[in-house]
C-alpha cells in the first residue's frame, strides 16, 4: 500500500510538472542557447498545446550583414516538410472518392514507369510516399536540371532499382515528385493549387507559398551554408524548387506552419471546421516501412528504441513518449515539424543555415521543458555527433585518396576524351578539351576534371556541391567508349 502511494504520488507530480503553464522566457533561454552554440544567423518557432498557439516568435536576423530581425512571420524554405502536406493531399482526394491508398500509380500518372517490370506493375500512390520502391534517391535529376517534373519522372524510370521492392526504406524526393502528379490528375487541378486551395486558404496560411517567386517578393530569410573546417557562414545560391514541387517546395513562416500543427493534433479539424477526416490523416501516420537504427541513426536518436516512416512523417518513441516528425533540407534551410499526439503538443523549428542538426537538439530540449522530462545539453551532444559525422565524411575522401596510384598518366591524350556521351535517364554529358585540361558539362554544372589515376578523373564543385570521379571506360577497339559519373553510365555518341 505504501508503495502504491508513492507511485501514485510520483505520477501525480510529473502530471504536474508536464501541465504547468508554459514561461516564455524559458523558451526563450533554450532557443537563444541553441542560436548561439550552433551560430545560426535566425529562428523561428512556434508552440501549440491544446490547440492553441502558446507561442511564435523569431530570434536573429533574416540577413547577415544587415539588422532584419526574423519574426514568426518571416517566411523560410521548410524544404521536405512539403511532404506530409503532399500526403495530406491525398488522404483529402481519399476522403473524396477519387483515389485509394493502394491504387496502382500508372492509373493516375500512365508515363510513369520503374526498371523493374515486377516493381512497376505493383507500385501503389502508398508506395511512392513510404519510401520503399527499391529506388535510391537520384536527387541529381531535379536539384541540378532543368527538367520538368514529368521529365524527370520519365527519367527516373530508367534508373536500375538498387534494392528489391519494398524491402528496404531509402528516402526518395522523386517518387513524392510522382505522389505530387497524382494529385494533380486524380484532382484535375496542379498540386500547386490544390495544396493552395485546399489546405492553405482554409487555414488561414496566407504566407505561405510554393512558388519561388512569390517567396522572393514575401517576407522572406536568406539561407546559408556552413563551413565546419573554416567555422565560416556563406550564402547559399539557392536552386529553383519548382521541379521538386511535392517533394520539397513549400515556404512558410512560423506562425503559419502553427496553423498546420492544430489541423495534425486536432484529427484534420480547424477551428470547428473538419478539412480531412480522422481516418484518412491518421494512415498518414501509420508505419508503413521499418527504419534500421544503423550507428548513425541511433547517435541521432539516442532516446529512440525503434523508428519507423509512414507516409510524408516519422514515427518514433522519444523517452517513451510517441513522437511524430519531419525534418527538411534545402537551399541553406533547415526546418523540423514535431508532433506529441498523445499530449495535444506540437511546435515547428525553422532556421537559416544548414545545420540539421541544431534542430533536432533544439527539438528534444523543447520536448524535454514541455513535458517536464529531466534536462540534457544536447547542444553539447549533437555539436559532438555533427563532428563526427563531417570527421566521417572527411575521411572517406582521404581513404579514398590514399588509394590514389601516383605517377600514373591518362591512357589516351586528352584531346581523344573530348565529345558527347549519353545516359538514357541522365541525358547528355559534354567533355571538352579547354586550355589543356578536360571540362565535364552535364546539366546546368560545368566541372572543370583533375587527373586522379589512369583513368579517373576528380570532379569538384563546392557551390554544386559536388565532389565526385569521373571514370573513363576504353572499349575493345582500344577507343574511349564510356563515363561513368553520379553512378550512371554514359556511353559516348
Amino acid at each position: 500500500m505504501r508503495l502504491a502511494a508513492v507511485l501514485v504520488s510520483l505520477f501525480l507530480t510529473f502530471a504536474a510538472v508536464a501541465q504547468q503553464p508554459l514561461k516564455s522566457d524559458t523558451i526563450d533561454r533554450a532557443i537563444t542557447t541553441t542560436q548561439t552554440a550552433w551560430k545560426l544567423p535566425g529562428i523561428a518557432v512556434a508552440i501549440v498545446r491544446n490547440d492553441r498557439v502558446i507561442y511564435a516568435k523569431g530570434f536573429g536576423v533574416k540577413d547577415l550583414g544587415s539588422d532584419n530581425p526574423v519574426t514568426a512571420d518571416t517566411t523560410f524554405q521548410i524544404a521536405s516538410n512539403s511532404k506530409a502536406f503532399t500526403t495530406a493531399a491525398l488522404a483529402m482526394l481519399v476522403d473524396d472518392g477519387k483515389l485509394s491508398w493502394d491504387d496502382p500509380v500508372r492509373q493516375y500518372v500512365d508515363y510513369f514507369r520503374l526498371a523493374d517490370p515486377c516493381a512497376e506493375s505493383m507500385v501503389t500512390v502508398r508506395d511512392t510516399v513510404s519510401h520503399r520502391t527499391g529506388l535510391s534517391r537520384h536527387d541529381e535529376l531535379w536539384d541540378n536540371a532543368p527538367w520538368s517534373r514529368e521529365e524527370v519522372l520519365r527519367k527516373i524510370g530508367q534508373v536500375k532499382l538498387n534494392k528489391p521492392f519494398r524491402t528496404a526504406y531509402q528516402y526518395n524526393n522523386i517518387m513524392f515528385i510522382a505522389a505530387g502528379e497524382v494529385v494533380s490528375h486524380a484532382a484535375n487541378m496542379p498540386w500547386d493549387d490544390f495544396v493552395r486551395t485546399r489546405l492553405f486558404q482554409p487555414l488561414g496560411m496566407n504566407s505561405t507559398f510554393t512558388e519561388d517567386a512569390k517567396w522572393q517578393s514575401a517576407d522572406h530569410a536568406t539561407g546559408y551554408r556552413y563551413d565546419w573546417k573554416k567555422e565560416r557562414i556563406s550564402m547559399q545560391p539557392p536552386i529553383d524548387t519548382n521541379t521538386l514541387g511535392a517533394a520539397g517546395a513549400i515556404k512558410s513562416t512560423a506562425r503559419d506552419m502553427a496553423q498546420w500543427v492544430r489541423l495534425q493534433l486536432n484529427n484534420g479539424v480547424i477551428d470547428g471546421k473538419r478539412l480531412i477526416s480522422e481516418d484518412a490523416l491518421n494512415e498518414t501516420k501509420m508505419p508503413q516501412t521499418v527504419i534500421r537504427l544503423e550507428k548513425l541513426s541511433r547517435d541521432t536518436n539516442p532516446e529512440s528504441n525503434v523508428m519507423a516512416y509512414g507516409m510524408g512523417w516519422n514515427i518514433q518513441d522519444y523517452r517513451g513518449e510517441l513522437l511524430v516528425s519531419h525534418g527538411g533540407a534545402l537551399n541553406g534551410f533547415r526546418s523540423h515539424v514535431d508532433l506529441l499526439p498523445r499530449r495535444g503538443t506540437g511546435f515547428v523549428i525553422l532556421t537559416n543555415v544548414g545545420r540539421g542538426m541544431a534542430n533536432v537538439a533544439l527539438r528534444n530540449t523543447l520536448i524535454d521543458i514541455l513535458l517536464g522530462y529531466p534536462r540534457r545539453d544536447w547542444n553539447a551532444y549533437y555539436l559532438m555527433v555533427d563532428r563526427k559525422a563531417d570527421e566521417a565524411d572527411a575521411k572517406e575522401i582521404e581513404e579514398r585518396n590514399a588509394k590514389r596510384i601516383p605517377n600514373t598518366q591518362p591512357s589516351h591524350p586528352l584531346a581523344d576524351y573530348a565529345g558527347e556521351y549519353e545516359s538514357p535517364a541522365y541525358g547528355t554529358a559534354i567533355v571538352t578539351l579547354v586550355d589543356n585540361a578536360l571540362v565535364l558539362q552535364w546539366s546546368r554544372m560545368h566541372l572543370p576534371l583533375t587527373h586522379f589515376h589512369y583513368d579517373v578523373f576528380n570532379a569538384v564543385s563546392e557551390p554544386d556541391d559536388v565532389d565526385e570521379q569521373v571514370t573513363f571506360g576504353i572499349g575493345a577497339e582500344g577507343k574511349v567508349k564510356t563515363l561513368t559519373f553520379f553512378g550512371e553510365t554514359f556511353t559516348r555518341k
